[in-house]
């Protein structure tokens, strides 16, 4: 079968219609590895046959009716993605990231990813740089000095190509001769002015685009904040430049915290006003400029952290 006639069914299921990730990797996983079916296959059932395999509602029945009604337009979209030199990894391929699959578990690893660039860096240990896009001076020259560690240690720097620490994190990295991985919060196929400005880093293997939302999905607000969760999964050490109370890297940070991840925050100054003091009290490791464990005088327990962590990850409001 034609890589682009398989990949349009990964696109068409991972997709569907109001459905979670969880629910969807369970689907793929009684499809594929329970029962053995090709998605060619499964798109051949009908709908009895469907349910008397895999006991579907009406609703998942419906949507699968209408994956299947989208299929020749997904085609298209799945034969453009391969002419124009784009990979679509779905989550059985040897190709996808373990330490996503392990960060993220069922619940919330992305079903396929849509990439440009050199597929081994999504092997190379990752390093996340993350922060506030109005952070101030000193945490984008933290930004800076981590970024340079990193690529110092032969590790790939991990950002969402946002403004401020995210832009910060992929120009220094890319000053320092390094690797980065710039994940978007929007479809692939939108992208053209970025794949426009960074060409040469891509062609020369050192920046990798990688989208998991519909390839022509413009940017969104949602897709921002999911962004932030595939950027967290896809690495094994984190550094907080700057963090508000609020928002995609206190959230993410919280959720890091709570299942006791390695976050390392920016020991703020006496006068700052944001939340790095806040996360270092829930658990995060207090790093210096440089990005090196530092003495503090916050006081964390395994007590602070049961009681302060759970009620402020509930309670937190999105942004």
């Amino acid at each position: 079968m034609n890589n682009y006639l398989e990949n349009t069914y990964w696109i068409a299921i991972a997709h569907l219609p109001k459905w979670t990730i969880e629910r969807i990797n369970q689907l793929i996983i009684q499809v594929i590895h329970e029962n053995k079916i090709t998605w060619d296959n499964f798109f051949g059932l009908i709908n009895s046959e469907m349910r008397k395999l895999f006991a579907y509602t009406e609703k998942e029945l419906s949507d699968l009716d209408y994956a299947k009604s989208d299929l020749p337009r997904i085609a298209f979209i799945a034969e453009q993605l391969q002419n124009e030199g784009f990979k679509v990894i779905p989550i059985n391929s040897s190709d996808y990231p373990n330490v996503l699959k392990e960060n993220l578990k069922v619940k919330n690893s992305p079903v396929v990813l849509y990439v440009k660039g050199r597929l081994g860096l999504l092997q190379e240990d990752a390093v996340a740089i993350v922060g506030a896009r109005n952070a101030g001076k000193d945490a984008l020259d933290f930004t800076a000095h981590v970024a340079r560690k990193v690529v110092k240690e032969n590790k790939v720097v991990v950002s969402g190509f946002a403004k401020g620490i995210d832009k910060q994190a992929l120009d220094s990295t890319l000053e320092a001769n390094g690797k980065s991985i710039m994940v978007i919060p929007q479809g692939i196929l939108t992208f053209q002015s970025g794949f426009k400005n960074y060409y040469q880093p891509i062609v020369k293997g050192d920046v990798m685009v990688l989208s998991a939302f519909f390839p022509k999905a413009g940017w969104d607000v949602g897709f921002a904040m999911a962004r932030n969760t595939y950027i967290y999964g896809l690495a094994k050490e984190i550094y907080v430049a700057e963090s508000e109370r609020k928002g995609g890297t206190w959230e993410g940070a919280m959720n890091g915290l709570k299942r006791h991840r390695m976050i390392y925050v920016r020991e703020p100054g006496p006068n700052e006003k944001n939340a790095n003091k806040a996360l270092i009290e829930f658990g995060g490791i207090p790093v210096n400029l440089e990005g090196e464990p530092v003495k503090h005088s916050i006081e964390t327990s395994k007590d602070l952290f049961i009681e302060k962590i759970e009620p402020a990850i509930v309670n937190e409001p999105q942004s």
